[in-house]
């Protein structure tokens, strides 16, 4: 979950219009067919899954390299992988969706929806933490990454232990500076409402984010509870430098904790783009309005949203994760109603880096023609 994977790498000066052809994807997977091999061989990486969607549709489908390299395991639609930090949008949607029914305001007290645990008193005002600004990281609370555990045994039973400090060393969650005065990133404030949905709602947070998010977006094969059963069905993560390393495990799941595969994050990242009817595809999860609001630049130099980080210079709205074992990235052309989801199982980050920047090179290359 490192913040350096938070920032698109790629930031081809391109512009583009909704006017402009689709998504040729049956070219483009002739390009990758040439290039994704070069790029893991370059890195020696094990493997990649991607996935492409337009309008209100997945379009394609491609994986390069292993699920597992010893036994040459390949990556299928079906092949699960941790996308880190990218479980922190997916959070989003779920939250967004108690205000809708007016469990929560965006900019009330987030303290007062809190039952188990509160944000500790701070000379810099904790009444002005809301849940707009924990959502686009101008709380002024602490925590960047977590470290997570190596296995399961490990975790915490409850998010409040978290909170509390008890998270392999990632320390308490409080305020270090005033709301809303300057952007720092907070996985810590995420954990905050991974608490404010399970006090509000009455349910788990895995429950909830299965009914409110996961099931209505199609996302079948998602999961925030990592079991021996998900496991077998997921790609073995391996370090930087090749090694087979365990799964790390997270009580944080809104923060670093979501499961998935290629296909399902490609359904969620449709949730931005617009039908033939030129409606949000997520809009039977939250109204339009809502929605604009959700991916406008908040207080943070026009670069994030309530949360997605705002690309202006590819007019593009995504995120990106890592955990140790793998590496995500999702991007959202809005202008041209296209998207694509990287999804690695290594830590080796400049694969999706690589791979991002060819993409984008390719689709400029095929508006420009």
């Amino acid at each position: 979950m490192m913040i350096r994977y938070l920032i698109f790498i790629a930031s081809l000066n391109v512009s583009y219009a909704a006017a402009q052809p689709g998504l040729n994807f049956s070219a483009l997977k002739t390009q990758l067919d040439n290039q994704a091999p070069k790029i893991l061989q370059k890195h020696g990486a094990p493997g990649v899954a991607i996935a492409f969607v337009q309008g209100d549709d997945v379009v394609g489908f491609t994986a390069y390299g292993f699920a597992d390299v010893a036994t040459q395991k390949p990556i299928t639609k079906d092949t699960l992988f941790n996308v880190g930090s990218i479980s922190k949008v997916v959070t989003t949607w779920g939250v967004m969706q108690l205000v809708v029914e007016g469990k929560v305001e965006l900019d009330k007290p987030i303290n007062q929806y809190l039952k188990r645990w509160k944000i500790p008193d701070s000379e810099f005002g904790v009444e002005k933490v809301t849940l707009r600004n924990v959502l686009s990281h101008t709380s002024g609370l602490s925590l960047g990454p977590y470290r997570g555990w190596n296995s399961a045994a490990q975790v915490p039973s409850s998010i409040v232990d978290s909170l509390q400090g008890n998270n392999n060393g990632a320390g308490l969650v409080k305020l270090l500076h005033a709301p809303d005065s300057k952007w720092s990133y907070s996985g810590g404030g995420y954990s905050v409402v991974q608490l404010l949905i399970e006090d509000v709602s009455g349910l788990s947070f895995e429950n909830y984010m299965q009914q409110s998010v996961l099931k209505p977006l199609a996302m079948n094969h998602s999961t925030f509870k990592v079991t021996p059963k998900v496991m077998e069905q997921s790609a073995t993560p391996y370090t930087d430098s090749g090694d087979i390393t365990s799964m790390v495990y997270f009580v944080e799941h809104a923060a670093a904790g979501l499961h998935t595969t290629a296909m399902d994050l490609a359904r969620f990242n449709l949730a931005i783009l617009k039908n033939e009817q030129g409606e949000y595809n997520g809009a039977q999860l939250l109204p339009k309005a809502l929605i604009a609001d959700m991916t406008t630049p908040a207080n943070t130099g026009g670069r994030w949203s309530m949360s997605y980080v705002v690309d202006q210079s590819n007019a593009s709205l995504g995120f990106a994760g890592f955990n140790r074992g793998w590496v995500s990235l999702s991007r959202s052309m809005t202008a041209q109603n296209i998207g694509y989801v990287i999804l690695t199982n290594s830590s080796i980050g400049q694969i999706t880096n690589d791979l991002d920047s060819f993409i984008l090179s390719k689709v400029a290359e095929s508006q420009a023609n």
